[in-house]
């Protein structure tokens, strides 16, 4: 099965998730929020699999609400 990148995945995004971008949203590794957005647009559809890409939620996991909400978003209406 082939995946098909999501070409603006901000596009899918409500207001208030389009802020911060350059900010880290995992600050136990240092990941910033665009980079989360882009592995999820890319075909990260689980948190293990942007954890994979990202290391996002593998420390204390207190982003992982917000990542989850963000894999929501992007891949609702596939």
């Amino acid at each position: 099965m082939k995946f098909n990148p999501i070409s603006n995945p901000l596009d899918k995004l409500p207001e208030i998730l389009k802020q911060n971008l350059k900010r880290n949203l995992c600050v136990c590794n240092e990941v910033k929020k665009i980079d989360i957005i882009n592995a999820i647009a890319n075909g990260a559809t689980t948190l293990t699999k942007v954890r994979d890409k990202t290391y996002a939620t593998s420390g204390n996991g207190c982003c992982t609400r917000q990542v989850e909400r963000l894999i929501e978003c992007i891949h609702s209406s596939e």
